[in-house]
């Protein structure tokens, strides 16, 4: 079986590999924050990272709108949606990747599968960060939060809970168990090009008590009231991008765990940072 040794969740903001470069006065708090997580990662060793993420309109658009999905090409490039960004080739398991596509399916979930896709800078600003040399594959499993009808914060969970079935079915590899790690991608209340934006950015955040809220659930490690609370309706009030949390759902699924063995907030982008170990 494979063994799961933790995960880590991190925002994509587009705009911080740019501040970083800059050195602009954010860059310093961006640097440590993710740096945190990396360091978590380096030390971790991971052989492969199951990437929980919310496409942006990119991959997925009105004509077709899967609930989930799972990548299974042998690599994807990536940002796509901002050419502005240092363009990267993510290498992808394709052979997990498809054991862990059809494993879902026969547990009940209609997760389709992507054979041709591109990554959106929800997935390559935390690896940019995270895994700089981009040599860890992933397993990218895609997740609709932006475009409702969303799938229930349940059924996120459950599908996370059925990927570390699937994960604890797998083969032994020639050097031992295959060391994975997860990762979520997204915010708690974000809104962006809406009505709820702020008054000096094109972005907002709406409801910063379900904010607030989401960091007590996270930090106490109450997961499962955690996913009782995250209704569509609350989603929708924390933004037209509330919806981002459903990754984080997901990955807690996977992982199952207690509190976080860190977490930091910034709060004036309606995200965090946590880290969660095997236990």
């Amino acid at each position: 079986m494979a063994q799961l040794i933790g995960g880590v969740g991190v925002p994509h903001t587009p705009h911080f590999p740019g501040i970083v470069d800059r050195g602009e006065p954010l860059a310093a708090e961006i640097g440590e924050l993710y740096g945190r997580a990396a360091n978590w990662l380096r030390q971790a060793r991971p052989d492969v990272l199951v990437f929980f993420t919310c496409d942006h309109y990119y991959n997925f658009f009105v004509e077709s709108i899967p609930i989930f999905a799972i990548g299974v090409a042998e690599s994807a490039r990536g940002p796509g949606d901002y050419r502005e960004l240092r363009q990267y080739e993510v290498r992808v398991h394709a052979p997990l990747a498809r054991r862990v596509q059809a494993h879902l399916v026969q547990a009940g979930f209609d997760v389709g599968m992507s054979q041709e896709f591109e990554l959106d800078h929800p997935v390559t600003v935390p690896l940019h960060f995270l895994t700089p040399g981009m040599g860890v594959p992933i397993v990218p499993v895609f997740i609709n939060g932006l475009i409702p009808p969303l799938a229930p914060a349940w059924r996120c969970h459950a599908l996370g809970t059925a990927i570390g079935a699937a994960l604890a079915g797998e083969p032994d590899e020639p050097g031992g168990p295959l060391r994975v790690a997860a990762i979520a991608s997204g915010s708690f209340s974000l809104e962006i090009g809406g009505p709820r934006i702020s008054a000096h950015s094109h972005t907002g955040v709406p409801d910063l008590d379900w904010f607030d809220h989401v960091l007590v659930r996270l930090g106490a490690g109450e997961v499962g009231e955690l996913v009782k609370e995250a209704t569509g309706e609350q989603l929708a009030r924390a933004g037209n991008a509330g919806g981002e949390l459903l990754s984080w759902i997901a990955m807690l699924g996977l992982l199952d765990p207690g509190p976080p063995e860190f977490l930091a907030a910034q709060r004036d982008f309606g995200h965090a940072f946590g880290i969660w170990g095997s236990g």
